[in-house]
């Protein structure tokens, strides 16, 4: 059976209000009076939540005895969409709203690992699920959600944006219910093929592991930048508008890659496009600080084709390379997490680096990056046995 499509509506959904919800989380906490201090702190602590939750959520899937990952991505998005429905609640308070807010990011970052295992799941187990395809379908609901976005703040208000993020999660629930189950239940799996601990799993996978942190700092100055792009376009005379455009670029050049990506991996093994993200990373974080307009932010963005395009499609596939399939949720998981990390700090240093203005972000940027491409050489090629 092919669930591309479903699968597909999944990603789509999940990205339109995950992407959106991120990428504007700046402008919706100072819109609503949050401190620029706090914001960093809420979304810093939001990206380490999703980093430690992550690896437990995966642990309790690879030993569940039966299928459970539909499950709990419907727990968590009930949990996200309770979070946002609160907020439009009148007379809320400022600090409460922003908890909710950070609470909805987590839970929405907690998911990715799950949703990635679920492809590899079901392709296991019979079903065609084609990842890069959807993948490429989340980023055209990226570029989309935030052109809308970005659109309806200007020209609306914040409070808007809630709806549509709700809307879109609503969605993403109405397309996990829907998924069929797979009736093999884990407990037939041999003692030596079974899940590893965690603590096991980063004896097992230490050079995995070692990259992981090269993925963290690419990961940093992804969401520094793109979480702090008001702050580099209101240097640049810009506003949020400008801000939901740069994403839409962004994320709509993107998506042919991401949607193409099995073509892409049958010239290039799955090392070698982390490494070509990793540098193009790089170069876009020296592009950013010498940018003098917005014009240049904008030309700039056309170098997610050959940096986030690769890089989020190209770690799952790096973890099914790199790890073995009784740990497959696991070694998703870590990837994600060590990303989500990553997104914390950058969140967290931006928020710290907010007072100093967008040349200290910047600059603190194109650190980030050359630590993370430095990383990625020095290890994606090790391996940690022969699979």
């Amino acid at each position: 059976m092919n669930l591309t499509y479903r699968y597909s509506a999944i990603q789509f959904t999940h990205w339109a209000s995950s992407s959106g919800a991120a990428a504007f989380a700046t402008t919706y906490l100072l819109n609503k009076g949050v401190p620029s201090g706090m914001v960093g702190f809420l979304l810093a602590l939001a990206g380490l939540c999703s980093c430690l939750s992550q690896p437990v959520l995966a642990s309790l899937a690879d030993r569940a005895e039966k299928f459970v990952l539909t499950k709990m991505l419907l727990i968590m998005s009930v949990l996200c969409s309770v979070c946002i429905l609160l907020q439009l609640l009148p007379g809320i308070s400022i600090m409460l709203m922003a908890v909710l807010y950070m609470v909805s990011i987590w839970s929405s970052d907690a998911m990715v690992s799950l949703l990635n295992a679920i492809s590899v799941a079901y392709n296991n187990a019979g079903y065609f699920v084609d990842y890069g395809a959807a993948r490429g379908i989340g980023a055209v609901a990226s570029a989309v959600s935030s052109l809308i976005i970005g659109w309806v703040i200007a020209k609306f208000g914040t409070t808007w944006m809630l709806v549509l993020l709700l809307a879109a999660r609503l969605g993403s629930m109405i397309a996990l219910a829907g998924f069929p189950e797979i009736q093999q239940s884990r407990s037939a799996v041999s003692a030596d093929h079974r899940s590893l601990s965690i603590g096991a799993f980063f004896g097992q996978y230490r050079w995995y592991c070692l990259s992981l942190l090269g993925i963290a700092f690419l990961g940093m100055y992804h969401a520094m930048t793109e979480n702090y792009m008001i702050v580099i376009m209101n240097a640049l005379g810009g506003n949020s508008s400008h801000v939901g455009v740069a994403l839409f670029i962004a994320a709509m050049v993107a998506a042919p890659v991401i949607f193409f990506f099995e073509k892409i991996r049958k010239v290039f093994r799955d090392t070698t496009v982390l490494k070509i993200a990793a540098v193009s990373f790089f170069i876009k974080a020296v592009g950013f600080y010498f940018a003098g307009n917005i014009q240049t932010i904008y030309l700039l963005q056309f170098f997610q084709i050959s940096s986030y395009a690769l890089l989020a499609p190209g770690q799952v596939y790096y973890a099914k390379e790199k790890v073995r399939d009784n740990d497959m949720v696991k070694g998703q998981a870590f990837i994600t997490a060590a990303y989500a990390l990553g997104c914390a700090a950058g969140n967290f240093a931006g928020g710290q680096l907010l007072s100093q203005g967008a040349g200290a972000i910047l600059l603190a940027g194109i650190c980030m990056a050359a630590a993370g491409t430095a990383i990625v050489f020095a290890t994606v090629t090790k391996s940690d046995f022969c699979l």
